[in-house]
């Protein structure tokens, strides 16, 4: 959840869990054309952090385009998943029949199915996403590999076995123990639930991510007493944070290119790019304050 163009409050609302479901939905509709701007053009398209080793330097420097800062964005983000994937015992853990929880515009969906050849159920509540994923699959070859499911993460089918979920920040949203309750019903004994998180080490941090993604972030702890409550152990656990704090300074400078370059934007378009500079700016802040924390968390149903 990277792409700070729309400032909107937080939903921690007296909403319904049902409408608030439909809200996050239609708030991911209604991004998909900025996703694709700051991420795309696809197949592949990430909405998410990148992780940069010691060695990597993010594009910040003053003339620098938007297009070669967006190359380094999708460089990197992809770089989180290779990642993960290692951290996660990819080849044996995510090569079978695996969900992809929160799949955005489905790159991590292509991604498993391109590079571990898993069978993927791309899950999504953002209706309009579904075809978008549907498409880029096909573009990838791996249309027989992906299929996309548009429902509420806490009211998955059940139509497994599953080997395992993934869930790449995106488990924010959820409720946790109803989440871990369903996965519990829908993954096979041994299965694994693989979770990339922003995770709340202070309260402030939590306001500064909630207020403009709609999500409630909550604690390592927080997720391991759901997940234990279900049946699933903790097993694995790898902070990344300093690893991912050079993203808000490309994010930040994509952002600055843009409002620097394009003439053409109009008055609104300025003031939300304007409002997703501070924010980006903030949000880098409490990732070098400790404030927030990226970490990635596997469970294991026992």
């Amino acid at each position: 959840m990277s792409d700070l163009d729309e400032f909107s409050s937080s939903p921690q609302t007296l909403l319904d869990p049902q409408d608030e479901v439909k809200l996050v939905g239609r708030y991911y509709d209604e991004k998909t054309a900025r996703l694709v701007r700051k991420y795309g053009p696809g197949p592949r398209i990430h909405y998410h952090v990148g992780y940069y080793p010691s060695s990597a330097r993010p594009l910040r420097a003053r003339g620098t385009t938007p297009d070669a800062i967006r190359r380094s964005i999708r460089l990197h983000q992809e770089g989180l998943l290779r990642y993960a994937a290692k951290i996660w015992g990819a080849e044996h853990r995510l090569s079978g029949r695996i969900l992809d929880i929160g799949c955005g515009l489905g790159g991590g969906s292509i991604f498993w199915a391109q590079e571990y050849g898993a069978d993927v159920t791309a899950v999504t509540n953002a209706p309009e996403h579904a075809p978008i994923v549907d498409g880029f699959a096909r573009e990838c070859g791996v249309d027989r590999k992906v299929r996309t499911l548009v429902c509420d993460a806490m009211q998955l089918p059940v139509d497994g076995p599953y080997d395992a979920a993934v869930a790449i920040e995106s488990s924010g949203y959820f409720n946790r123990t109803r989440w871990f309750e369903r996965l519990a019903r829908v993954l096979r004994p041994g299965g694994n639930v693989c979770v990339e998180e922003v995770f709340l080490t202070r309260p402030r941090g939590a306001d500064v991510w909630a207020e403009y993604f709609y999500t409630k972030p909550a604690t390592v702890l927080d997720y391991a007493e759901a997940a234990r409550s279900a049946g699933f152990e903790l097993v694995d656990e790898v902070d990344a944070t300093s690893e991912t704090l050079p993203f808000w300074e490309e994010s930040t400078a994509w952002t600055k290119a843009v409002l620097d370059g394009d003439s053409s934007l109009s008055a609104a378009d300025r003031r939300q790019l304007r409002i997703s500079l501070m924010a980006n700016q903030a949000l880098g802040a409490e990732w070098q304050a400790g404030g927030l924390r990226l970490g990635f968390l596997r469970f294991e149903l026992t």
